[in-house]
C-alpha cells in the first residue's frame, strides 16, 4: 500500500476551522480510517456500524405470532414475540414480558408520549445475544441484541432514528447513568431490566400491577435461573464481559476465573512516563 506523506499543519485559522467540519480523526491523514472521515462531512448523515459477521435473524413461524394481553398488537410486535417463543427460553420469555410491562406503566408515569411497540420489541430482543442461535463469537451479548433488533427493524422499513433509539436501548441496557440522557424509550428499558433482575424501584411500582404481572409471567426459581442464562451467554467470551457487571457472573460461577483490573491495565500500557 503506498504511504501519503503527512501533511503540515494548518496555522491560517479561517483554514482551521473549515478543515474542522471534516470528521473526527481527519488529521491522521495516513490511516484508511481518516481517508474515510475526510470524505464524510458533518452535514452527512451517519452511517450504521455494522458487525464483521451478520447473524440472520429468522421469520418466526406463524403459530408462536400471538402476543399477550396488555402487548399492542401490530405486525412487528407479533413476529418479535414470535421470535421470543419460538427461540428463546421460558425465563426469557417471562423475564422479557415483564420488563416490558413494567417500562410501559413507568412510561405511562411520566406523562410522556413514548413509542410502545419499540419499547416491547426492545424488551422482547434485549437478551437474544443470550441465546445462541444470536450470539458471536466476541461482541458483548447486548450488542448482539441489538444487531439482531437493528436487522429486524430494518427488514421492516423502520427509519433510522427510530432503529438507533431501540439499538442503543438494548446495548445499554446493564450500563448504568447513560440511559438517563438519551431518549425516553432508552431509559425505560434500562428501568424496566432494573427493576425485573435487581429490584431497583419495587417499593414505588404499583403493587396491584406488580402482582398482576407476575402472575402472568411467574418468577419460577428467576433469581437462579437469570444468572444461569447469563452464564451461558457469555461463558465462551468472557473477555467480552470485562468492564461490566457481567464479570460479576463469571467470578461466582468459573473456578479461578481472573477478573480484568482496570488500575493494572494502566501500569502496563506500553507506554513510558516521560
Amino acid at each position: 500500500m503506498t504511504q501519503t506523506k503527512p501533511r503540515k499543519f494548518m496555522v491560517n485559522r479561517r483554514t482551521f476551522l473549515n478543515a474542522s467540519t471534516t470528521a473526527a480523526g481527519a488529521i491522521a491523514v495516513n490511516s484508511q480510517l481518516s481517508e474515510r472521515a475526510v470524505a464524510q462531512s458533518v452535514d452527512d448523515s451517519p452511517t450504521f456500524r455494522r458487525p464483521k459477521t451478520i447473524i440472520p435473524v429468522p421469520t418466526p413461524s406463524p403459530e408462536f405470532q400471538h402476543v399477550a394481553a396488555g402487548v399492542p398488537d401490530t405486525k412487528m410486535t407479533r413476529e418479535a414475540t414470535g421470535l421470543l417463543r419460538e427461540f428463546s427460553t421460558p425465563v426469557l420469555i417471562n423475564h422479557s414480558h415483564r420488563v416490558f410491562f413494567w417500562a410501559n406503566e413507568m412510561g405511562r408515569q411520566t406523562g410522556q408520549k413514548f413509542d410502545v411497540e419499540l419499547v416491547f420489541i426492545c424488551a422482547a430482543f434485549h437478551d437474544f445475544g443470550l441465546l445462541k442461535k444470536f450470539s458471536s463469537a466476541t461482541d458483548r451479548f447486548e450488542v448482539d441484541g441489538a444487531n439482531a433488533v437493528r436487522q429486524f427493524l430494518e427488514h421492516h422499513g423502520v427509519p433510522d432514528t427510530r432503529i438507533q433509539t431501540a439499538w442503543d436501548a438494548i446495548s445499554l441496557h446493564t450500563t448504568p447513568g447513560i440511559a438517563q440522557y438519551k431518549q425516553l424509550e432508552v431509559e425505560l428499558l434500562f428501568n424496566g431490566v432494573g427493576l425485573d433482575v435487581l429490584g431497583i424501584g419495587y417499593e414505588t411500582f404499583p403493587e396491584d400491577l406488580r402482582k398482576k404481572v407476575v402472575a402472568q409471567f411467574p418468577r419460577i426459581d428467576f433469581k437462579q435461573d437469570i444468572a444461569r442464562a447469563f452464564l451461558g451467554g457469555f461463558e465462551h467470551k468472557t473477555q467480552s464481559t470485562e468492564g461490566t457487571c457481567n464479570e460479576d457472573i463469571c467470578s461466582h460461577f468459573i473456578r479461578n476465573y481472573k477478573r480484568s483490573n482496570f488500575y493494572e491495565q494502566i501500569q502496563n500500557s506500553p507506554f513510558q512516563n516521560s
